[in-house]
């Protein structure tokens, strides 16, 4: 049997107290850049006067202020903090909330797979603790909620029970009636398989986003993109992931994920346009050579001109810059200004006409005229 270990504090005041269930349900899960964020939260929160800003816990942890909001979203989603927001969008105001004990949380989370009791369906947004970011209202609010018979028969089903149980593991908490209603929504009227909601969650969730919101945004493109299997969303996936590296390592930005409007163009790139990875790389070549500095806007009109153009292979793109190549020169060429002779001069003394003179006749006759002078000497 191991000796057991004896660990003591020297101190007793000027101590950070953090609960054990915090321990014991969120530390486990927890990545370990947004848990510094989280316990230096808990270590300022004793000393209201100081000061807080975005920049300068970024700063401290040598961070990106995304990845520090990243961070504060994740603990909002875990339900232990609460954001408000300036009308500009910026973080105004943490408020941390009480951590749940153990007991209480354990019995609130336990899932019973053979049955689950499905309460009624409201289409409220939630409570104001879960305002602003955290809200469950599926992204397309004008979708009518499913009725609690229509979630209960669900939740009984065998599809519906292991979903339902999976799900609640990837989140790490019981699911609301709004959550249910949206699941329903990808199985029901999307379509999705059972192997492909779990396969959304799982991707969606490795990347740090746990919002119902974002979720569902994820699943109705890849139902835009006719996506029926998780092996097809895998492939979308890698697909996706691929391109970004790619795109910001022939940018010279690698080392880092693309900022969500580099995000926004890769994605309108690869999914919208359909391009491949070589044809973007390609555009981007291009770009660096035309304004000699990362630019996506002009990619992105290299791309839209190919779009148009129907080039969606290299031979393609080569054809239609040997079209335009044939096109500048068969263009009709300018002709040379011609120069306007000028006017007379209006001049006084310019108004008369000029005489010419024969230079070779008058050198004859000073010639002969010198040589009869001499003759008469």
């Amino acid at each position: 049997m191991p000796k057991p270990i004896t660990l003591s504090a020297s101190y007793s005041d000027d101590a950070t107290i953090i609960p054990n269930a915090f321990f014991d349900h969120y530390l486990p899960r927890a990545n370990g850049e947004f848990l510094k964020i989280y316990l230096y939260l808990l270590r300022w929160l004793s000393q209201p006067d100081h000061a807080l800003s975005l920049s300068g816990i970024a700063d401290i942890f040598f961070m990106t202020e995304n990845d520090v909001t990243r961070a504060l979203k994740y603990w909002e989603s875990e339900g232990l903090l609460r954001l408000s927001f300036d009308r500009d969008g910026s973080i105004a105001s943490i408020c941390l909330n009480s951590i749940p004990p153990s007991d209480s949380r354990a019995s609130s989370s336990a899932v019973n797979s053979e049955h689950i009791a499905v309460p009624a369906v409201s289409h409220q947004s939630g409570s104001s603790q879960n305002s602003n970011l955290t809200t469950a209202t599926p992204a397309s609010d004008n979708r009518q909620p499913h009725s609690a018979q229509e979630l209960h028969h669900f939740s009984e089903s065998d599809d519906g029970a292991q979903l339902i149980f999976i799900i609640q593991q990837y989140l790490g908490r019981p699911l609301s009636p709004t959550d249910l209603n949206t699941i329903y929504y990808f199985y029901d009227e999307l379509g999705f398989s059972r192997d492909l909601i779990e396969y959304l969650f799982e991707y969606c969730v490795s990347n740090g986003h746990t919002h119902m919101r974002y979720i569902e945004k994820v699943a109705l493109s890849w139902a835009d993109l006719h996506i029926t299997t998780a092996d097809e969303a895998r492939a979308q996936s890698e697909t996706h992931q691929k391109a970004c590296f790619a795109v910001l390592k022939a940018f010279g930005l690698g080392g880092r994920m693309p900022a969500a409007g580099e995000a926004e163009y890769i994605n309108k790139w690869t999914r919208t346009y359909g391009f491949s990875i070589d044809l973007i790389l390609e555009a981007c070549r291009r770009t660096m050579m035309a304004v000699h500095t990362p630019s996506f806007e002009y990619t992105d009109k290299i791309l839209s001109n190919w779009k148009s153009l129907g080039a969606y292979t290299m031979t393609e793109v080569l054809a239609a810059d040997k079209a335009r190549s044939a096109q500048k020169a068969s263009s009709p060429v300018k002709r040379p200004m011609t120069v306007k002779q000028s006017r007379p001069s209006s001049n006084k003394f310019h108004n008369f006409n000029q005489r010419s003179y024969d230079y070779a006749a008058l050198e004859k006759k000073l010639a002969a005229k010198i040589q009869n002078g001499s003759a008469d000497k």
